[in-house]
């Protein structure tokens, strides 16, 4: 036997299975510190460091860190950053680290007070921010009060320590962020959306959801001032997935009839494009909806005129109140039978409500706090509003429309939402900002335009 022979075929596989071995536990290392992202997170977002457009990243870590350059910090802006809000609904930010010596130079010179806690250093940032990191990771999370850091710290030590099993990697959500092509991405429970957004994207998910089992996952891109996703709606539940799929299909390309309804001063916008009859069966089966509803179709048949509608429909809103309906409706509608039960809406009005005429085929509802104006034209197109001025208004042109860059990022869409941070009252600002304006990678945002895939 030829030894020498011998011995490389018996080495081969030995050397090939130490290869593999050392290529498989360098990619894993590779990502580590995404371990310290905890597997139950709420929304989770990634930045593509290497493929974002201008200087993000850098003036993101720049603007917590109060450093002038990154690259002195130790941080491995090679490898992609990841906001995340943990169960708590606590925000943070996820980098690797290929220096701790640097960073904690670059910290100290900044003229931050080191702590230790664990095997781990921490230093309270002038934003209110609480930083932490060990020799491959740093965290970040905040913003809390001083008096409440000392337990944020707590938090980040447990986090920091985690394993794979504990981090994010482990969980479906790193899965689905991890396979949108884009530089920024955002995987998100529904539930962790201000409540007033939760609806639309529950929409065909069976009764009784819980909302923490629908996804929103979507690519992002930050442009003049505006936020724009591009994504859809999914479920980790095959169940529930299914039936979100389903309903997606409901959804046909938005022909624009009534984007330039909505105003640069209203504060919310949704655009569809539906057979009536079937929507109508995603809206019965969503509470958020069917509540929302419920105080005027005691009085107003509001399923029948759904079902009626056959093309774009639109709702735009001027204000978030709960206690009242603040809305405008249009939409194409393939015919108005249940304009001959209007009469019978009359006399069967609940107490302190009142149907009458504004004009041929257009009637007007007050009770419960609302006055909700609506008719039909002779070219079969329904609108709606709080006066016979916004009922008009609701199926033309706005005096101040929406700039058209924007309106056609609309079009064409199978789903649109437009939300305008400008025209939120101040309560309602601070519950939907409170998702943005911890995170120094969005800026000055005036704008979200959410759209499904076409």
């Amino acid at each position: 036997m030829n030894i020498k022979r011998h011995v490389r075929i018996t080495t081969l596989p030995i050397i090939i299975g130490v290869f593999v071995l050392v290529v498989f536990f360098s990619s894993c290392s590779g990502n580590n510190y995404l371990n310290a992202i905890p597997a139950e997170s709420q929304m989770l977002i990634r930045l593509n460091t290497t493929r974002l457009s201008g200087a993000k990243s850098p003036l993101i870590l720049k603007t917590l860190l109060h450093v002038k350059n990154v690259d002195a910090t130790g941080i491995d802006l090679s490898q992609d950053v990841y906001f995340f809000e943990d169960p708590q609904g606590n925000f943070g930010l996820c980098a690797k680290v290929n220096s701790d010596s640097k960073l904690e130079g670059a910290l100290t010179k900044a003229g931050l007070s080191l702590k230790k806690r664990r095997d781990y250093r921490f230093a309270a940032l002038p934003s209110n921010w609480v930083l932490g990191f060990s020799d491959d990771v740093l965290l970040m999370m905040g913003p809390v009060v001083p008096a409440a850091q000392d337990d944020l710290i707590t938090l980040m030590a447990r986090y920091l320590s985690s394993d794979e099993d504990q981090g994010i990697k482990s969980s479906p959500m790193y899965s689905t962020v991890d396979s949108i092509d884009a530089p920024m991405a955002l995987v998100t429970q529904a539930n962790a959306l201000p409540e007033q957004f939760v609806a639309p994207f529950t929409m065909g998910a069976p009764k009784n959801t819980d909302p923490s089992d629908i996804i929103l996952a979507a690519a992002m891109e930050v442009k003049n001032n505006r936020l724009l996703m591009h994504g859809k709606t999914l479920s980790y539940k095959k169940s529930i997935n299914t039936a979100i799929q389903r309903a997606a299909k409901v959804y046909r390309p938005i022909k624009g009839n009534y984007i330039k309804a909505m105003s640069q001063d209203d504060v919310l916008g949704l655009f569809l494009n539906v057979d009536g009859k079937q929507f109508h069966q995603l809206m019965i089966q969503n509470q958020a909806v069917t509540a929302m509803l419920a105080g005027i179709n005691t009085a107003i048949d509001m399923d029948n005129i759904i079902k009626s509608v056959d093309g774009d429909l639109t709702l735009v809103t001027s204000s978030l109140g709960k206690d009242n309906l603040h809305l405008m409706m249009a939409a194409r509608l393939s015919g108005a039978p249940w304009l001959a039960d209007v009469d019978y809406w009359k006399q069967s009005v609940p107490s302190g409500g009142h149907i009458g005429d504004w004009g041929k085929n257009c009637y007007y509802y007050t009770g419960n706090g609302t006055t909700y104006y609506f008719g039909v034209t002779p070219d079969m197109q329904y609108m709606s509003g709080g006066s016979p001025e916004e009922a008009r208004l609701s199926i033309t042109a706005s005096p101040k429309p929406l700039p058209s860059d924007l309106q056609s990022l609309v079009k064409g869409t199978r789903f649109a939402m437009v939300v305008n941070f400008r025209a939120l009252g101040n309560d309602k600002a601070a519950a939907v900002i409170s998702l943005l304006k911890p995170l120094p990678l969005f800026g000055d945002i005036n704008t979200i335009v959410y759209t499904m895939d076409k």
